[in-house]
């Protein structure tokens, strides 16, 4: 998939549906459903992330996927890093490869590396962030099962447009 495919929540829910994904109620049920789907393992695990600095990254390996989410996220934010980072995978992007000199990520340097390229953006207003917000925010609205809890992908959608 190319970045730009998924520019309005219209198609990311689409998109959603065409997985055709059973039910699931949090971001580490999708993950195991997608692994699954993937015949590639998705680990979530947490991580002492600086900050300022990223609260997501992508470690693609030879063997699985690696999300490791900041440790002081929790609740549904925690759940929203891991389903924006879930999209990058899903979606393919590049990002920036990982240098072991960048101190934003200097917390990285103890994951054993498995042949790992350490996918994370640094510039957040990309076509590559909106279309992984927007992604997420689908995944997050079709695991709502009360729709008075939707409002969080429809402020994504207002803030990045599209219908």
């Amino acid at each position: 998939m190319t970045t730009g495919r998924l520019s309005t929540m219209r198609d990311c829910r689409r998109y959603v549906r065409s997985l055709r994904l059973d039910p699931y109620s949090s971001a580490h049920e999708l993950c195991d459903q997608i692994s699954s789907a993937r015949g590639r393992p998705i680990r979530v695990i947490e991580a002492r992330l600086p900050v300022p600095g990223p609260m997501g990254v992508w470690v693609c390996r030879t063997d699985d996927d690696v999300v490791i989410v900041q440790d002081l996220a929790v609740g549904v934010h925690r759940d929203h890093i891991v389903l924006h980072e879930l999209a990058h995978i899903l979606c393919e992007h590049e990002g920036e490869r990982y240098r072991h000199d960048e101190p934003a990520l200097s917390a990285l340097d103890g994951l054993p590396e498995g042949g790992a390229v350490v996918r994370f953006r640094s510039v957040h207003g990309s076509a590559a962030e909106r279309e992984a917000e927007l992604l997420a925010a689908a995944f997050a609205e079709f695991a709502i099962d009360d729709r008075a809890e939707a409002k969080v992908s429809w402020d994504v959608q207002r803030y990045f447009g599209g219908a």
